[in-house]
């Protein structure tokens, strides 16, 4: 009985300190932290995308849809943007361009060198520099309505 009494003392001693306040916090969860992990969500990267897209000046709503259909970065806004700045391509023309850009490939810097070197056209310099994901959708086409 000396040891449960004792134990009681030292539970009262600590909360009149405010010692098991300390203790409760430490042991139990901070209800805060699981609404914390909602917001260190990772972003899609076709709302990556879309969002640079759309920051960058892109305000066509369909046109943003299309471009970043499928994105696993935000690698074709980047060369939308890029080839509507230095380039002379038609939206629409910027659209089938870097539709299927990725990280890995650079159509907008391919686009560029070849028509700073006269290589062309627009249709052929196009063909050249589209990636390669492009030349399979001809043959089975997806629209997005």
């Amino acid at each position: 009985m000396k040891s449960s009494s004792l134990r009681f003392r030292s539970c009262l001693s600590l909360a009149s300190t405010g010692g098991l306040g300390a203790l409760l916090l430490l042991v139990a969860p901070a209800s805060g932290h699981a609404q914390d992990d909602d917001d260190d969500e990772a972003v899609a990267p076709q709302v990556s995308c879309y969002t640079a897209a759309s920051q960058g000046g892109l305000s066509d709503d369909y046109v943003a849809t299309q471009l970043c259909r499928g994105a696993r970065s935000n690698a074709p806004a980047k060369c939308f943007l890029r080839v509507q700045d230095e380039g002379s391509l038609t939206q629409g023309q910027a659209l089938q361009l870097c539709q299927f850009a990725t990280d890995d490939d650079d159509p907008a810097a391919c686009y560029l060198q070849a028509r700073s070197k006269s290589f062309g056209d627009d249709s052929r310099i196009l063909q050249l520099c589209q990636p390669p994901v492009t030349e399979f959708l001809r043959y089975c086409p997806v629209y997005v309505q």
